[in-house]
């Protein structure tokens, strides 16, 4: 199994856990009385694919019901795409989310990793990219857009040439926007038709609902038709499914999360900059990829468990080391708690 944040067992309740990418203004109420209401039809089977979610999700997208996909949270979906398609070759950005890695690897693909750097902020240079594509000629390309840990995000019109190009070699892109909900960035969804994408999405981190493991996938009805051959039934629970409208229609949670983002986001980029022993990256999402300049990751989490704080190593991303860590943005408070206790060991 793979490393990820979220894992800190032993006193869970006294530790501030900045490794966990999720939305801290928590479960809302209605939400709560939701799935309250749904333990009445826990004695039924959910449907065997969700397609009352999948209609809800096709409408607030302005797409067929036909082009998405229901997952249970969006990590099965990536594990299905590897499966169905078996691809030879598969080029991943690095760095990024490690389960890509591990699921064309257990299809056998022959895995290239294209590389960003630290001297560039971990930016994509898009022609750069081509010219690498045009010599692997991969049958898949998977991008994390915005990008996790590095929070970056690539904009259509500078990605269009790859799209493009992935279209006329006859392979696919798979795009993980699974915390685009944090930004106030444009999905890719308007090119599905055109464009061999598989668009991956996470309702977990947003809607802070990671318990429950609800994702969902959009692309063309062809692609979508192939994915459902080979996925199993029954593979989203009846409470994920039944808070799906609900989660979406909740527009004053959506404002809220965004104002406590930007708000969070400001304080924290402010008095990062102060630390002369760290650098940090911008982010277009609710965590943020920081580099000690002195001793290690591991080292400083040490020190910071004994202010109950701990925070995710990156070593484990292709293309970092272990002098990178990833923190969550949380709570003002508990903000305030992370920075005090950087500031008193460094």
């Amino acid at each position: 199994m793979n490393k990820h944040g979220g894992y800190y067992g032993e006193n869970k309740e006294k530790v501030l856990d900045f490794s966990v990418n999720i939305n801290p203004l928590g479960v809302t109420e209605r939400v709560k009385e939701k799935l309250i209401e749904s333990i009445n039809i826990i004695n039924r089977y959910p449907e065997i694919d969700g397609e009352s979610a999948k209609k809800v999700l096709a409408d607030r997208l302005s797409i067929e019901h036909s082009e998405v996909i229901i997952g249970n949270g969006a990590t099965e979906l990536i594990y299905l795409f590897a499966r169905a398609f078996s691809p030879k070759k598969v080029v991943i950005i690095q760095p990024t989310f490690n389960e890509y890695f591990r699921a064309f690897r257990l299809t056998g693909s022959r895995i290239c990793n294209y590389e960003l750097t630290y001297s560039n902020d971990f930016k994509l240079e898009v022609n750069d990219l081509l010219d690498y594509l045009k010599d692997i000629n991969p049958n898949v390309l998977v991008i994390c857009n915005p990008n996790n840990p590095t929070g970056y995000f690539i904009r259509q019109k500078e990605l269009l040439p790859v799209v493009n190009y992935i279209r006329e070699i006859g392979s696919y892109l798979l795009l993980d926007e699974s915390f685009i909900d944090f930004t106030d960035e444009k999905s890719y969804v308007n090119l599905i038709k055109e464009f061999p994408i598989f668009i991956l999405r996470s309702m977990t981190k947003f809607y802070s609902v990671p318990g429950l493991r609800l994702g969902y996938g959009v692309a063309n009805s062809e692609i979508i038709k192939k994915l459902n051959e080979h996925k199993e039934p029954w593979t989203i629970n009846s409470f994920a499914l039944s808070i799906v409208s609900t989660i979406l229609d909740d527009e004053a949670f959506y404002r809220e999360s965004k104002k406590w983002l930007q708000d969070e986001k400001n304080y924290l980029y402010k008095e990062l900059k102060e630390i002369r022993d760290i650098d940090f990256f911008n982010s277009q999402t609710n965590f943020i990829l920081c580099k000690v300049k002195k001793g290690n990751a591991y080292e400083m989490r040490e020190k910071l468990m004994q202010y109950n704080i701990y925070i995710r190593a990156c070593d484990d991303f292709i293309g970092l080391d272990n002098t990178y860590f990833r923190i969550a943005i949380k709570s003002h408070k508990d903000n305030i708690k992370l920075i005090n206790a950087i500031k008193k060991v460094l």
